[in-house]
Formats: structure tokens, sequence, C-alpha cells
């Protein structure tokens, strides 16, 4: 029987309009180990916000690529 988390860790973050295409296809590559949401924008924004949900087990992977993608992202909120 798989164990399945029956939580995950919510993390907000900011990245550039112009960036975004470029962050979803860095979380996409890794399969499995976030899943992500864009959170509603206004014509004319200059970003774009993504919610994060990592699974517990993956959380140093994901701040680790998050660390690695430096000033393209920016951590807003975390919880």
């Amino acid at each position: 029987m798989n164990s399945v988390p029956q939580y995950s860790v919510k993390k907000t973050i900011r990245v550039r309009k112009q960036d975004s295409v470029f962050i979803y296809n860095i979380f996409e590559s890794h399969e499995g180990i976030t899943s992500y949401s864009t959170l509603d924008f206004s014509n004319g924004d200059l970003y774009r916000d993504l919610e994060l949900r990592i699974p517990p087990d993956y959380l140093i992977e994901v701040d680790e690529i998050l660390k690695q993608l430096g000033d393209l992202v920016y951590e807003i909120r975390s919880e």
C-alpha cells in the first residue's frame, strides 16, 4: 500500500511574467516534486504568483531548486 502524505507545505512565490513559462517548465521537468497553481492576476501585471504544494519529503529539493533559480523567484509566504 502506498503512503500518501496527509498534508503538504504551501509556498507562494512571485516570478516576472516573462520568466513564468521557464519556471513552469522547471517544475514540470521535476515531475512529482511539487504541484503548482497560478494565482489570479490582472491584465498588465508584470508578475505571476504561484502557489506551490510540496510533499514534506521533497521540501529540501524544492528549496534547492528555488535557491538555484536565484533572482527569478521571490518567496512571498510559506505555510
